[in-house]
């Protein structure tokens, strides 16, 4: 029976929501199973999950191929462990959900479907630059896209491997580093590594911005001072501390936003990121009140969907195949985007690969991908 390997299911094969049934152990999409299909996604809302069951080893090369001409996207095929000889089909309705902005300067996406592939591929590369710093956290949010938290493992990027790659993306044209994790204001290093990236090229730093005091603070206020090119990218979830603090810990809320003045008043260039589900975009007007009298700026302002990835057990199913890549690099090696670093995510190359080796990787994924008719590569931005 053909599955996908674990490394091409969804998360590495993490067990996906159902919200429709569908099994049949005589019919495939040739003899009426796709007419089922078809009225069972009717009665689906975008994003839906149905689950195909059948033993018929024809049925998943022909959800390839309907994925490919009707927009819905097989996430996995994982065999029934109840039935032998079954196998489990997860179909996505419609595309991914992969940005609550209404950002209208955002650049033009690229259409899979447009002809002149080489244009789309080259416009498609990675001109960014992320590192995941390290993946212990002061905080465990309930939806971590990579399950950091107080007793995650390190897993820190080595000091002399971020300033190789810092190099290579310069040698490389690239235009930004992000810098995230974890929480990276937990690294001692952070400010001779701060200095480094922006001694090359502009940086970013995610944070949660709760460890903004004593002699951490001390050492990283003067590189505000000096006027490097940094900013500071902080995630809050809502102008109320309810909903952020049901998902990142009690007092988080009041914690992040100590943190944005103490940053804001030192003169640094603050970011708010918000992930949401689709059930609170109710707060997305009432954080730009909040960020206005913060003084963050229109465009410093992010609103994404929670994926479903990582430590969430609920969001939008997202594919690698769903988003433009983003070089992204921990110490395990490459991935095709910051939003996860599940297996499926993941570029097949060593740990200690080079940056070209990571963007020839990307280039021939986008080549299959394209060619499958079944990607989107849309804009999901984390940051």
């Amino acid at each position: 029976m053909p599955v996908h390997s674990p490394a091409t299911n969804y998360g590495g094969g993490r067990a996906l929501p159902v919200h429709a049934d569908l099994e049949d152990a005589r019919a495939d999409l040739a003899s009426g199973l796709l007419i089922r299909i078809h009225l069972a996604l009717l009665n689906m809302t975008e994003g839906q999950i149905l689950r195909i069951s059948s033993p018929l080893t024809e049925v998943t090369d022909q959800l390839r191929s309907f994925e490919a001409a009707s927009g819905n996207a097989l996430l996995s095929v994982m065999p029934d462990a109840a039935r032998p000889g079954w196998s489990s089909h997860y179909l996505r309705k419609g595309g991914a959900r992969t940005d609550w902005s209404d950002v209208t300067d955002a650049p033009d996406l690229i259409s899979v479907a447009t002809p002149d592939t080489a244009r789309s591929i080259e416009q498609l590369m990675p001109t960014r630059l992320w590192l995941y710093t390290n993946y212990d956290c002061n905080l465990a949010c309930d939806y971590c896209c990579v399950v950091a938290g107080p007793r995650a493992d390190p897993r820190r990027l080595p000091a002399e491997r971020i300033h190789a790659l810092v190099d290579q993306a310069v040698a490389s044209g690239m235009s930004e580093v992000f810098l995230t994790g974890g929480e990276p204001t937990l690294r001692p290093d952070l400010p001779e590594l701060i200095e480094y990236v922006t001694d090359r090229l502009p940086l970013t730093l995610l944070t949660n911005a709760m460890l903004l005091r004593g002699p951490r603070w001390d050492r990283l206020r003067p590189l505000i001072a000096a006027g490097r090119p940094i900013a500071f990218q902080v995630s809050l979830d809502s102008a109320t501390p309810e909903r952020h603090d049901a998902h990142r810990g009690q007092g988080a809320h009041a914690r992040a936003l100590a943190g944005i003045r103490t940053l804001v008043e030192a003169g640094a260039r603050v970011r708010l990121a918000a992930s949401l589900p689709e059930a609170a975009l109710d707060e997305i007007p009432e954080l730009h009140l909040l960020a206005d009298s913060l003084g963050i700026r229109a465009d410093d302002r992010i609103f994404r969907p929670i994926a479903l990835r990582g430590a969430a057990s609920e969001g939008e199913p997202i594919r690698p195949e769903d988003v433009a890549p983003e070089l992204t690099c921990d110490a395990q090696g490459w991935f095709w985007h910051p939003l996860s670093n599940d297996p499926d995510m993941r570029l097949d190359l060593p740990p200690d690969a080079s940056m070209a080796a990571a963007l020839e990787a990307v280039r021939g994924r986008l080549v299959e991908m394209i060619s499958s008719h079944s990607a989107r590569l849309d804009r999901f931005v984390c940051g």
